[in-house]
């Protein structure tokens, strides 16, 4: 299922794809670090959810409930 982890930075917006809710998290982290805002998820679902929802659910088992479609 695929995961779009979007934000922006000085340059633009960019948004990338990852293939798990963890590598999503990652990348939106790494996003964060590097100065980016905005920084949100989407996930198979279709609603965006800023980084730290998502990795609320993500940590709190609700992975199932963010694969439903």
């Amino acid at each position: 299922m695929p995961f779009f982890v979007k934000g922006t930075d000085t340059s633009g917006t960019v948004s990338l794809r990852r293939d798990n809710a963890a590598g999503a998290v990652k990348k939106a982290r790494e996003l964060l670090d590097d100065g980016s805002w905005d920084v949100e998820i989407t996930g198979p679902d279709g609603l965006p959810h800023p980084i730290a929802e998502f990795e609320a659910m993500y940590s709190a088992g609700a992975t199932t409930a963010v694969h439903a479609t």
